[in-house]
């Protein structure tokens, strides 16, 4: 057998600083790019400022001229109750009627932020249900999401998030049992003498247990509007269609020439060179803009060809994946999810977040389905349900398969949320 020695040359690409920092920018929605910009203008003496002359404005969702408009009204989704939230989490055929009673008692026992601040055996002596059905319920409702919820106090709701995530162990727990009040105060060196472990895993240990929610729960919020600024302007003009970056409000940046001529004047290297370390981060900046642009405007350009109906005659979404959209617009599927992120279209019947607008299409008998598609086959079927027994969302999962739709019961309950369309638990007691 002959070994030997060979040299093989391969290139490989690797993204610098730079460019890395660009991309970072295409992600930036406008308000971000303008909070963004606004700090480099405070740090940055190469960067000079001009701001617009019109501000953004609110409106309410009503297309005007699109220097007049920059501002739409988007209305938070109808939020769950508590008791709808948890209650769907679970399958009330494994439950007898006095331990549903039980847990329906225990959410209301719940507190702002998920904990159950009372005993189980307060909890029996109060509402006369046994102790032993008491602690089965509350065992299983410990396994609801989010992980924390029902815990009795905040080290119980610490541990269960540690065990989700298989981080549980000896030294971990006697902090949370021992020194919870040692880490407010930072006294590492206290935690690391009585447990005999050096500061740095103590570090390690606080920065693992100040990654968990104490919050476990965030309660339902009234309804109220928000405004949101769109990235991209659909709009008509002289009977064509155009399409327009909603950046005017954002002021103008560019360099300074005061500072650009005592870079060029000046004697002084130490002086020389950090005007030049500013003055390349300016070019940089002012480059990444120009170029996020024309990606956004590259990008929204595909979108619009590929969902004319919808923008212009308001008709149902075609399915749409950033693939597509990438190969139309000629861009990496990476650049299409990192231009898109957080960015919403005004058109002329609304608002709409690029998000809404994609859909991995799932297979739906000879054609490729929509959310919309699949909202109102949910639709359907909950329609034509028996109202005395309703279905629950694992139920409707196994009848959409049965129609060729491969979904999950989150994605189920989601489209179920977003149709306005109650729990099994809620829909059940409102036909009673």
């Amino acid at each position: 057998m002959s070994q030997s020695l060979t040299i093989e040359q391969n290139l490989s690409q690797q993204l610098n600083q730079f460019q890395l920092q660009s991309l970072n920018i295409l992600a930036l929605n406008n308000h971000e790019l303008h909070e963004f910009l606004q700090k480099e203008f405070t740090e940055n003496p190469m960067l000079d400022y001009q701001p617009a002359s019109n501000a953004p404005s609110f409106s309410h969702n009503q297309f005007k001229e699109p220097s007049e408009d920059h501002r739409s009204e988007i209305k938070s989704p109808n939020t769950k109750s508590k008791k709808e939230f948890f209650m769907e989490q679970l399958n009330s055929a494994q439950y007898t009627k006095q331990q549903w009673k039980i847990i329906e008692y225990m959410i209301d026992c719940l507190d702002d932020d998920g904990l159950l601040n009372i005993s189980l055996e307060e909890i029996s002596n109060i509402s006369g249900f046994p102790f032993t059905d008491c602690e089965k319920c509350h065992k299983d409702l410990l396994l609801l999401e989010p992980a924390g919820v029902f815990s009795r106090d905040l080290k119980e709701c610490l541990k269960i998030q540690l065990e989700r995530k298989n981080l549980f162990d000896v030294f971990i727990e006697q902090i949370i049992d021992n020194h919870l009040e040692d880490i407010a105060f930072g006294h590492v060196s206290t935690i690391s003498k009585r447990l005999h472990i050096s500061t740095a895993e103590v570090q390690n240990y606080i920065q693992l247990i100040q990654s968990l929610n104490p919050h476990p729960y965030c309660g339902p919020s009234e309804e109220k509007a928000e405004y949101i600024t769109p990235d991209i302007i659909i709009y008509e003009q002289d009977e064509m269609w155009k399409i327009k970056l909603n950046d005017e409000w954002v002021g103008n940046y560019s360099l300074n020439d005061y500072y650009l001529r005592m870079m060029n004047q000046t004697n002084d290297p130490e002086l020389k060179e950090y005007f030049l370390q500013k003055y390349q981060r300016c070019s940089w900046i002012i480059s990444s803009i120009e170029q996020r642009k024309e990606t956004m405007l590259k990008l929204s350009e595909a979108i619009f060809e590929w969902q004319k109906e919808f923008f212009i005659h308001k008709q149902r979404l075609k399915p749409m994946t950033m693939q597509d959209i990438a190969n139309d617009a000629k861009l990496h599927v990476s650049t299409v999810s990192r231009a898109s992120k957080g960015k919403y279209i005004q058109y002329p019947f609304g608002t709409i977040s690029f998000k809404e607008l994609f859909s991995n299409s799932y297979s739906f008998g000879k054609q490729d389905a929509t959310a919309m598609d699949i909202k109102k086959e949910i639709y359907s079927i909950i329609k034509q349900e028996n109202p005395d027994k309703p279905h629950s969302d694992s139920k409707i999962v196994q009848i959409l398969k049965k129609h060729n739709i491969q979904i999950s019961r989150r994605a189920v309950a989601k489209y179920r949320n977003e149709l306005g369309i109650k729990c099994t638990y809620d829909r059940k007691r409102r036909c009673l």
